[in-house]
């Protein structure tokens, strides 16, 4: 479950950061197509700003529209979208005090200033109307049929075939009518309550995305160390779980479960003095004393690799539903990388084998009515 869950967490996490980082790389470059298009205004952005409009800017007298002057030449649409990426629009002159401060900024520029008027056609003929489609055009002051027109050819006098827009200038008609096409200095018009100019508002978009960035960033970084811990947690649960097997019922309870240091200090290290008689084949006899003082034999299995330690225990297990008088008791049991041990009850009188098949010193063979004993007493602690 937790690999799944991590296999989910990586394209999250690869995704997340592409995408932080392709915006990051838009709105940069965006910033950076904008301050050389207007080094100066740019520039000035750089600053946080307590005046109502940015310097060189002018306010109308309702203080509710900036309006400034940008010297480079585009056409009337590239005009609009340079004012737009600031916020603003053409600027719409809705009044005499807005023409004529449209006029300052516009200067000595003969050939005149975009401003945000431009021509449609409708069923009653040509209108003006304002860029920002918002501002209304005032026929007291731009009556339509009151514009100078610096476009001299045939389709400029006949309005339905050309696309014209205006422009302010300083000659005897503060507004004149140009092809859109043409390119002209302009000026824009940003509304005083939603302003937002260049890198101020690059800035905001850069703050809010590097708080969002840092936000999934941190998330991720909370989710994946959370896995590794509970993955870790687990692992160590798992390894509790198997090291002790007797909390989860696979040995008896009453069962001690011993280490191979345990073993090595009953047992001298296994030494030789401690070796008790039988087939050295299948690993080895060891007597041995516990802390508590009672007499122990540790008997050494053949190494098995093929054998894992939940098997060995639950075969241990099996010994713990045999129960007679005539079995010897088992004490405990432990495993170690292979090294399989079992500690029974140590029995003064040697392996049973050995009686049966051997004569021990001191002793005497069995008889038969003995050996029956033993076999009917063995087969019902077997049953």
């Amino acid at each position: 479950m937790t690999l799944l869950m991590e296999k989910k967490l990586v394209p999250l996490q690869c995704f997340l950061l592409l995408v932080a980082y392709y915006v990051l790389q838009l709105v940069a470059s965006d910033t950076i197509s904008n301050q050389s298009s207007n080094g100066q205004l740019a520039a000035s952005m750089n600053k946080d700003w307590k005046a109502p409009c940015p310097p060189d800017w002018i306010i109308n007298e309702e203080k509710s529209k900036c309006f400034g002057y940008i010297g480079n030449f585009r056409s009337w649409d590239e005009s609009e979208t340079y004012c737009k990426e600031i916020g603003g629009h053409l600027a719409a002159l809705t009044s005499y005090e807005e023409e004529h401060s449209a006029q300052k900024l516009c200067g000595k520029n003969v050939n005149g200033c975009w401003v945000g008027g431009r021509s449609i056609n409708t069923t009653v003929g040509l209108s003006w109307k304002w860029s920002d489609n918002m501002s209304k055009w005032n026929e007291s002051i731009h009556a339509v049929g009151s514009f100078n027109s610096s476009c001299t050819s045939l389709p400029c006098h006949v309005h339905a075939t050309v696309d014209l827009c205006t422009l302010v200038s300083n000659g005897s008609r503060s507004l004149v009518t140009e092809r859109c096409n043409t390119s002209h200095p302009f000026i824009c018009m940003v509304e005083h309550e939603n302003k937002c100019y260049y890198l101020h508002c690059h800035r905001e978009y850069l703050i809010t995305l590097g708080v969002v960035s840092g936000l999934i960033l941190l998330t991720t970084f909370a989710i994946v160390i959370w896995l590794l811990a509970y993955r870790r947690s687990k692992r160590r649960r798992k390894s509790r779980k198997l090291s002790n097997p007797a909390a989860s019922a696979l040995v008896p309870p009453s069962w001690k479960v011993f280490t191979t240091e345990e073993l090595r200090s009953i047992t001298k290290n296994f030494s030789e003095g401690n070796r008790l008689l039988g087939d050295s084949k299948t690993g080895g006899t060891y007597s041995g004393i516990l802390p508590d003082g009672s007499r122990v034999a540790v008997k050494r299995l053949k190494r098995s690799s093929f054998q894992r330690k939940k098997e060995f225990y639950s075969e241990i297990g099996r010994f713990a539903r045999l129960h007679h008088p005539n079995l010897v008791a088992v004490k405990g049991c432990c495993y170690d990388h292979g090294d399989r041990y079992i500690v029974y009850e140590f029995v003064v009188n040697g392996p049973l084998d050995r009686w049966l098949h051997h004569i021990p010193r001191g002793g005497r063979s069995l008889d038969w009515a003995m050996r029956m004993k033993v076999a009917t007493t063995l087969a019902q602690g077997i049953a």
